[in-house]
């Protein structure tokens, strides 16, 4: 078999009964994340342009406003929205946030199929084990240029959705053939344009969900996608790929729940910087700091190495910023983004005193990326600190209480608390709906009439 055909296999024939209880409810606690950012994300200006393009009417849902869109546009700006604020989950070993492209095209797969919420949570795991172990096969090599969640994200975005819409193996093999053929994301959006990074998972949801209905009408696609001489591995990585590495323990170990849920609303290449700002924030005066050394891994320098954001986008890729920020305000969340303390004089002047330092020795333990800070204060002190993983990263994982406090916040700044503990509260009775657009109609019945047309 051709790794399409191997992957549709395990995509198709999977079952809810087949997985682990612990893999299921992970799936749940992933999609409540994508529910959240999605809720939250959709006033970015991408979101906001998207939905306005596309009428009111249709079998799916945009979930910023609760109104209903046809399922193909409705991937697209859910997805968008979901990647918007940096919140969304993340694969470290693969360099790739596959909730954004996955459950969207899940969704809106769900909500055109009429599926169970069962087979939502199942769909959902088929796109993250196939693509995770994809993502990781072709990196980092393949991140010098491609943006992982918008390649491999349409991938995982094909195999959800085949799954949820019943497609054969044949069929499924098909859908990513033309899935791969649609492909696409390069890193050529940073550091001026991070607006644009958005349409990568968003594109991946539309590419995969449109690949699926495709085949689903019988139209082929090459089963050769991904080990074809003309095929994604020839374009898009530039080193030989193990193809056995790309299926090793598919459908036997599970690797969802190493997913990481962030803490810190920011990319994920400044989150042990982050961490290691943390360790040093209570221990240092902010006034008489003079100079600050950040070694980091190259590939999280050639990302996140902004040394003068000028708005939150940016500063959210800029590591010198969440920095500055970590060690003046003790954490970094959406507040650490707003105009006034994007302009704390304090931060600012931290911002002029650092320097980035790239270290490919800080990233000996596959997937890990940690960081080494340095400060110098005025009377000529020294104080170092390192992280080597960031809270949400399975070996500090958050708790399922602040998993759930992250929800919380994120829907309510859409449409308020009690709306959200009601919104989150059918969330996870989601296994047992019977009806995923029946299901997601009854979310209207949740929000207050001042947000209806927010």
């Amino acid at each position: 078999m051709t790794l399409a055909e191997h992957y549709a296999q395990f995509a198709s024939r999977l079952a809810w009964r087949d997985l682990p209880g612990s893999v299921g409810a992970i799936a749940l606690e992933l999609f409540a994340d994508w529910l959240s950012n999605a809720a939250a994300g959709y006033a970015s200006p991408l979101a906001r342009a998207l939905r306005d393009m596309v009428p009111v009417t249709g079998q799916a849902m945009r979930l910023g406003d609760l109104q209903a869109a046809e399922p193909l546009p409705a991937a697209l700006i859910n997805a968008s929205a979901a990647h918007a604020l940096e919140f969304d989950d993340s694969y470290r070993a693969g360099l790739y946030h596959p909730g954004a492209p996955v459950i969207s095209a899940a969704f809106s797969a769900a909500c055109l199929a009429g599926a169970t919420g069962a087979d939502l949570l199942c769909g959902l795991v088929a796109g993250y084990e196939l693509s995770l172990r994809l993502a990781a096969a072709i990196n980092p090599a393949h991140y010098g240029i491609w943006h992982t969640t918008g390649t491999v994200g349409a991938f995982g975005a094909t195999a959800a959705a085949a799954h949820i819409l019943g497609l054969s193996p044949e069929q499924t093999a098909s859908a990513l053939g033309l899935a791969g053929t649609q492909a696409a994301g390069l890193w050529e959006v940073l550091p001026d344009s991070p607006q644009a990074k958005n349409l990568h998972p968003a594109k991946a949801a539309h590419s995969g969900l449109l690949a699926a209905l495709l085949a689903q009408c019988g139209i082929d696609g090459p089963k050769t996608i991904f080990e074809g001489k003309r095929g994604f591995f020839a374009a898009t990585v530039p080193v030989p790929v193990d193809l056995e590495q790309c299926r090793a323990g598919l459908g036997k170990e599970w690797l969802t729940p190493e997913t990481t849920f962030k803490a810190y609303p920011v990319c994920g290449h400044t989150m042990t910087p982050i961490e290691a700002a943390f360790l040093l924030a209570g221990r240092v005066n902010i006034s008489e700091i003079e100079a600050i050394e950040v070694r980091a891994h190259p590939v999280s320098l050639r990302i996140a190495s902004n040394p003068d954001p000028s708005d939150a986008a940016q500063a959210k890729f800029s590591i010198p910023y969440c920095v500055a920020a970590a060690l003046c305000r003790g954490c970094v969340g959406l507040e650490e983004f707003t105009p006034e303390t994007m302009n704390d004089p304090l931060i600012r002047r931290l911002l002029g005193r650092t320097t980035l330092v790239a270290d490919d020795t800080l990233g000996r333990v596959p997937g890990q990326r940690p960081a080494r800070i340095a400060v110098r204060l005025a009377r000529g002190e020294t104080l170092s600190a390192q992280a080597d993983v960031r809270k949400g990263d399975p070996e500090r994982p958050m708790t399922g209480a602040e998993k759930r406090e992250k929800c919380l916040r994120l829907i309510a700044s859409t449409w308020g608390r009690e709306s959200a503990e009601n919104i989150f509260a059918a969330v996870s009775a989601l296994p047992e709906a019977r009806n995923i657009a029946v299901w997601a109609g009854g979310l209207r019945s949740f929000i207050g009439r001042q947000h209806e047309t927010k």
